[in-house]
C-alpha cells in the first residue's frame, strides 16, 4: 500500500492508494534473496549461541590461564562477525529482529537437542540427564519460537529486562502447550477421516494384537470377540499402539462378565493406588453417589463366584459321593465279571469229563516263570506244597484243581508285594499254557485185541468227554482272567475293592480324584463312564469355589485369588480336560486370571491396606458435606461440586477402560518444554 497525504485533509489523515499487485509481487520476489541471507545469519548465530552454554566456561577458565582476557571472543560473537565478512544482511524492521530472535532459539534449541541425542548413549547419569534433553523435540522447538517471539516483541515495545523475560517465559510455556493441544485434534480428524473397519478387518488386527499376548482370538467365544470390535473400533482406527497384554487382559474380563477398572487392565501401578484407595475412601463415606467403585468391586466378586458355580460348583458335591460312585461302578463291574466267572464254571463243572485229570505242563510253566524271577520263594508254602504235588504226580491234577490253585494265586494278589509279585508271574504262567486232557489213564494197551462195535463207540465217548470239559474250563478260565485281569488293572480298582465293607468313599475321592494323577483321574473316567462324569465335574468345581472362598458361603465369601488359582494349577489342565469342556476349562482359567487382576498390587503401587487413610477421608467428606449445609447455598456451592468432582473425574475415569489399552509411552526421568530453549537463551546472555 502507498499512502499520500492530503493539502485538505485534517493533521494525521491519509488517503490510502492501491499499489499495483505486479509491484506488490516483485519487491516480495526481490526480498527472497535478503530472506535467505537473514535465515542464515540467524541460523549461524543461533548455534553459536548454543554452543556457548559449554565454550564460555571453558573460554573464560583458559583467558585466565593464558593471560588472554579481553583478547578473545565469544563464538556467537565470531559467528556474527563471520555473517558480517561473509555479506549476510543484518535486520534492520522491528518484524525483522523479531523473527531473528525466534530463530536464533530454535536454531541454538535444535543443535543441543542434535547434540543431546548423541550423548545420549553415554552410560550412566551423563546419558540419563541428555536423554532428557533430547525428549519432546517437536515440543522444545516449539517453545523456543514462542519465547523469542514474546520477548523480542516486548523489547520492541519497549519493554524492559525483567518484562521481556516475563513475556519469554509464557510464550514459551503457551507455544510448548501447542502441540499436546493439538494432538487430540489431529487424532479426532484422522478418525474422522478413515474410513470404519468392517468387522473382519476388525478381527484381523485383534487377532495380530492378541497372537503377540499368547492368545488366541479365534478360541474366543463370539460374544467376546463381538464386545472386542465394539469397545476396540475407535482404539483401532486411531492408530495408536495398543498394548497386546491389555488387550488379552479385557478378552478374559469379557468371557467371564466381570467390569473391569482402567487400572486392572493397564497394571499400572500409580492407576491401581488411585483407584484402591478411591473405593475404601468411598465406601467409608456415608454419600451413596460415591459408592460406585466399592459396589462393582462387590458385584465382580459376586460375578466370580457365580461363574464357579455355573461351572458346576452350585450342586455342592462332595468328594464323599464322587467316592462313593467310584466305589460302586468298580464293586458292580466286579461282581458282573464274577457272575459271568461262576456260570462258566458251572456249566465246566456240570460237563461229563469235569474230574478227569489234565496236563499238568501249564503247571511247570508257571512254577518255571517263577523260578526264573526269583519270586518262588515268596509264595506261602500251603501254595508251594500244593503245586509239588501236582507237578510231582503224587495227585492228579484236573480242573478243579486248577481252580482251586487259581483262586490260592489270586488271593495273593490282594497282599501286594513280591507276594502279589510272585503269583502274578505264576498265573502268568497258567494263563499262557492251554490246559490238555490225559486219555487213558490207566495206560491200557489194548493191542489188536478185536473190539465191539458197542466198545468202541464207549471209548470214542470217553476219550471226547475230557475235551467237551477242557472246552468249557478254557471259557470258564478265560472268564476267570478277565475278572481277574479287572481286579488288576489299575490301583483304582484294586483300592476299590480292597475291603469294600471297610473302603472309605471320601479317602476315595481324595486319592485318586483331587489329587491323584493323570492316569488316576484318567481310571475314574473310565470307571464311571458317560453318565457319572458329570458327578466328578461337579465334585471338582465344589472344591475348587471351596478353596477360594476358604469354605465360606457365596453370600459372605471373597474370592482368594492365589488360592483358586492354586486349586486350579493343582488339578491341573490335563485332568480339567477329562470332565470339562475345552470352553469350561477356558473359562475357569479366565476367571483364575480376572481374579489376579482384580486383586493386584503390583511393585510400585501403594494402596492403603490398613484402610485408616481412608476412613479418615471418607468421614471428613461426610463432616465437610455436613458443615456446608448449615451454610447458606453451602450444600450447593461447597460439598455438591466436590462430590460431583469426585463422581465425574475419578470414578469416572477408573471405569474408562480404553486408555489402559494403549501402550504405555515410556518417558524421560525428565523433560520440561522449556529447557533446550532455556539453555539456549542462557547462552545467548553469556555474551558480553
Amino acid at each position: 500500500m502507498a499512502y499520500e497525504v492530503l493539502d485538505d485533509a485534517p493533521k494525521g489523515r491519509y488517503e490510502v492508494l492501491d499499489e499495483p499487485a505486479a509491484v506488490s509481487a516483485g519487491k516480495t520476489i526481490n526480498s527472497i534473496p535478503r530472506q535467505l541471507g537473514l535465515t542464515a545469519r540467524y541460523g549461524l548465530e543461533g548455534v553459536a549461541q548454543g554452543v556457548q552454554v559449554i565454550s564460555e566456561p571453558l573460554r573464560y577458565l583458559t583467558d585466565r590461564a593464558t593471560g588472554m582476557t579481553g583478547k578473545t571472543a565469544p563464538a556467537s560473537v565470531l559467528a556474527t562477525r563471520l555473517a558480517d565478512k561473509i555479506g549476510l544482511p543484518s535486520p534492520e524492521t522491528a518484524n525483522e529482529r523479531v523473527i531473528g530472535d525466534a530463530s536464533r532459539l530454535v536454531a541454538g534449541a535444535g543443535a543441543l537437542g542434535g547434540a543431546s541425542r548423541l550423548g545420549a548413549e553415554i552410560p550412566g547419569m551423563v546419558g540419563t540427564v541428555m536423554t532428557g534433553l533430547a525428549a519432546n523435540p517437536v515440543q522444545q522447538l516449539s517453545s523456543a519460537a514462542g519465547a523469542g517471539l514474546a520477548g523480542g516483541a516486548s523489547r520492541e515495545a519497549g519493554g524492559g529486562p525483567w518484562q521481556q523475560a516475563g513475556a519469554a517465559l509464557l510464550g514459551g510455556v503457551g507455544a510448548g502447550m501447542l502441540p499436546g493441544a493439538v494432538q487430540p485434534l489431529i487424532g479426532a480428524a484422522r478418525r474422522a477421516l478413515t474410513p470404519a473397519m468392517t468387522p473382519q478387518q476388525m478381527d484381523v488386527q485383534l487377532s495380530t494384537i492378541m497372537q503377540r499376548a499368547g492368545t488366541d482370538y479365534s478360541q474366543l467365544p463370539e460374544a467376546v470377540r463381538r464386545s472386542l470390535r465394539a469397545e476396540m473400533s475407535d482404539a483401532l482406527r486411531s492408530g495408536r499402539e495398543l498394548d497386546p497384554a491389555a488387550v488379552s487382559r479385557l478378552a478374559d474380563f469379557r468371557a467371564t462378565g466381570v467390569q473391569p477398572t482402567r487400572g486392572m487392565i493397564s497394571q499400572n501401578p500409580v492407576q491401581i493406588t488411585r483407584e484402591q484407595n478411591l473405593a475404601k475412601m468411598a465406601a467409608n463415606s456415608a454419600d451413596g453417589e460415591l459408592h460406585g467403585l466399592p459396589m462393582m468391586q462387590n458385584q465382580n466378586n459376586a460375578t466370580l463366584i457365580r461363574n464357579l458355580n455355573d461351572a458346576g460348583a452350585r450342586s455342592e458335591t462332595l468328594p464323599i459321593t464322587a467316592g462313593r460312585l467310584v466305589q460302586d461302578r468298580v464293586q458292580s463291574t466286579n461282581a458282573a465279571l464274577g457272575s459271568v466267572e461262576q456260570g462258566a464254571w458251572d456249566l465246566a463243572k456240570n460237563s461229563p469229563g469235569y474230574k478227569a485229570q489234565i496236563s499238568n505242563e501249564g503247571l511247570h510253566a508257571g512254577i518255571a516263570r517263577a523260578s526264573d524271577d526269583a519270586l518262588l520263594g515268596f509264595l506261602p508254602k500251603p501254595i508251594t506244597d500244593y503245586m509239588a504235588a501236582f507237578q510231582s504226580g503224587q495227585q492228579p491234577f484236573t480242573p478243579q484243581h486248577y481252580k482251586n490253585l487259581r483262586s490260592l494265586l489270586s488271593a495273593e494278589l490282594a497282599k501286594g508285594g513280591n507276594e502279589a509279585a510272585a503269583a502274578r508271574s505264576v498265573i502268568n504262567g497258567l494263563d499262557s499254557v492251554g490246559v490238555r486232557p490225559i486219555t487213558n489213564a490207566r495206560g491200557v494197551d489194548f493191542g489188536n485185541a478185536p473190539v465191539t462195535q458197542g466198545l468202541a463207540n464207549a471209548m470214542r465217548n470217553a476219550d471226547a468227554q475230557p475235551g467237551a470239559a477242557i472246552d468249557a474250563v478254557d471259557r470258564a478260565r478265560a472268564a476267570t482272567a478277565a475278572k481277574y485281569r479287572y481286579q488288576e488293572s489299575s490301583p483304582l480298582v484294586r483300592s476299590a475293592l480292597a475291603d469294600a465293607r471297610t473302603a472309605d468313599p471320601e479317602k476315595l475321592a481324595q486319592s485318586f480324584i483331587l489329587n491323584g494323577t493323570v492316569n488316576d483321574a484318567r481310571s475314574v473316567a473310565r470307571e464311571v463312564g458317560p453318565q457319572g462324569i458329570e458327578t466328578i465335574r461337579n465334585t471338582l468345581a465344589t472344591y475348587i469355589k471351596k478353596q477360594a472362598l476358604s469354605g465360606a458361603s457365596d453370600e459372605t465369601g471373597k474370592v482368594s485369588q492365589s488360592a483358586l488359582n492354586a486349586a486350579l494349577n493343582k488339578i491341573g489342565d490335563e485332568k480339567l480336560r477329562l470332565f470339562f469342556s475345552p470352553q469350561e476349562v477356558s473359562g475357569l482359567r479366565a476367571t483364575g486370571r480376572v481374579a489376579s487382576l482384580m486383586q493386584s498390587q503390583p511393585v510400585g503401587s501403594a494402596v492403603n491396606n490398613s484402610n485408616s487413610g481412608a476412613l479418615i477421608l471418607g468421614r471428613g467428606m461426610d463432616m465437610l458435606g455436613s458443615l456446608a449445609g448449615r451454610i447458606p447455598f453451602g450444600q450447593a456451592a461447597v460439598s455438591d461440586p466436590l462430590r460431583n468432582l469426585s463422581i465425574s473425574i475419578s470414578q469416572r475415569q477408573a471405569q474408562n477402560v480404553v486408555p489402559g489399552l494403549l501402550a504405555p509411552v515410556e518417558k524421560p526421568p525428565f523433560a520440561p518444554a522449556l529447557l533446550l530453549p532455556g539453555l539456549a537463551a542462557g547462552g545467548g546472555l553469556l555474551s558480553p
